[in-house]
């Protein structure tokens, strides 16, 4: 069996094809984690407990806008990095 010694650097172990390009997934993370973050602050701003207990705000609305949005949100995102994902294997191809 033949003693093969690989080079130890940290440029030995760089993957050269994604040396300089951000994936793809990690970009729409970034950028929907920013826009769930404004969606909240603008969702919840101004929201009071008292408010909501009291009836005068319709819980109903809120409980059905959340629950479209905690599920639309990430399917989107899951879709999109599926779509990359085959569009890179075609691309490599």
């Amino acid at each position: 069996m033949a003693n093969v010694e690989l080079e130890d650097t940290a440029q030995a172990l760089q993957a050269r094809q994604t040396e300089h390009a951000v994936p793809v997934g990690y970009w729409l993370l970034f950028f929907g984690l920013i826009g769930w973050g404004v969606y909240y602050f603008i969702a919840y701003l101004g929201w009071d407990q008292a408010v909501e207990l009291s009836g005068a705000r319709t819980a109903l609305v809120t409980n059905i806008g959340n629950t479209i949005a905690f599920t639309a949100i990430p399917l989107t995102a899951v879709i999109a990095l599926a779509v990359a994902m085959a569009r890179r294997r075609k691309a490599g191809r």
